[in-house]
């Protein structure tokens, strides 16, 4: 593993790189709440046989804090890190993230060679949908237990408490359907983040540069959540979302909430959709 600096304009964003030098590209996008280390479980899976890059976002992790947290803040922040990479690169995303990839591959950008989405807030730029999510509030829950930690000078402790014991969908806290080194690692996102990355996201600001109904220009899956355990993408959005994409994918896994890939019942089934995705767009 190589740390690496990528620049976009001022900004430096944090980046790491796996994998075997020549080897097929992947660059991994986290979501609102995280940091490139959520993806430790996909680097460890697939560096053997794939060169992946995994990326801080603005204002996450170990990258800069910047003045504005939109989605095409956001989407100059992967362009920089593909023209970086400066060829053929496949993206696995999650959420915030995932809508970021969509709006590079609308485009699409001209290293963008697939993109495979996990639970993407598809249509969260819009009123009507976002006002079903409840994110505001819950958003501005979160922006507010940040600041105070920070005022406070919380410790690591103070934050692994948080994240573990935040309540689960499924039932009981976090720290029942995750594993030890996902919960560290949604501590120390918390840890890094800054707070006012949450502002937009507490309406549709951040989103609202994105246009859910444009199509996508390269092969495309979706990976969706249970409804039942509060889903980003809604399982009435999918007809939508095929109607723009008819070539692409939507597959929904069953008792899995919206950090699919952070969840241990979830795994399973997430990386067998996974894997055969990038079976099929790996090469050519």
């Amino acid at each position: 593993m190589t740390d690496l600096t990528i620049k976009n304009g001022d900004l430096n964003l944090a980046a790491s790189l796996y994998g075997p030098e020549g080897a097929p590209a992947v660059l991994c996008l986290h979501g609102i709440a995280g940091s490139r280390d959520t993806w430790e479980e996909t680097v460890r899976r697939y560096e053997d046989r794939l060169q992946i890059w995994t990326l801080d976002f603005r204002g996450h992790g170990h990258s800069d804090r910047a003045g504005s947290y939109l989605v095409e803040d956001y989407a100059t922040d992967a362009a920089a890190a593909l023209d970086f990479i400066r060829r053929p690169t496949i993206i696995i995303s999650h959420s915030l993230g995932a809508v970021t990839g969509a709006f590079l591959a609308q485009q699409p950008h001209a290293h963008l060679k697939a993109l495979f989405m996990e639970e993407p807030p598809y249509f969260f730029g819009e009123a009507a949908v976002f006002a079903k999510s409840g994110n505001d509030k819950r958003f501005d829950a979160v922006q507010k237990m940040l600041i105070a930690m920070r005022e406070k000078g919380a410790g690591l402790g103070e934050y692994l408490t948080a994240a573990g014991e935040a309540p689960a969908p499924q039932g009981g806290v976090q720290a029942d359907h995750a594993s030890l080194r996902h919960i560290l690692s949604a501590a120390s996102a918390m840890m890094r983040q800054d707070p006012e990355s949450w502002t937009p996201a507490k309406s549709t600001a951040a989103l609202e540069g994105f246009k859910g109904d444009a199509p996508l220009k390269v092969p495309a899956m979706l990976v969706r959540a249970d409804p039942k355990l509060g889903a980003g993408f809604a399982p009435e959005h999918e007809a939508r979302f095929m109607a723009a994409n008819p070539a692409a994918k939507v597959e929904m896994i069953e008792d899995a909430p919206h950090r699919i890939h952070a969840t241990t019942k979830a795994q399973p089934r997430f990386y067998e959709l996974l894997d055969a995705f990038l079976s099929q767009n790996r090469d050519g």
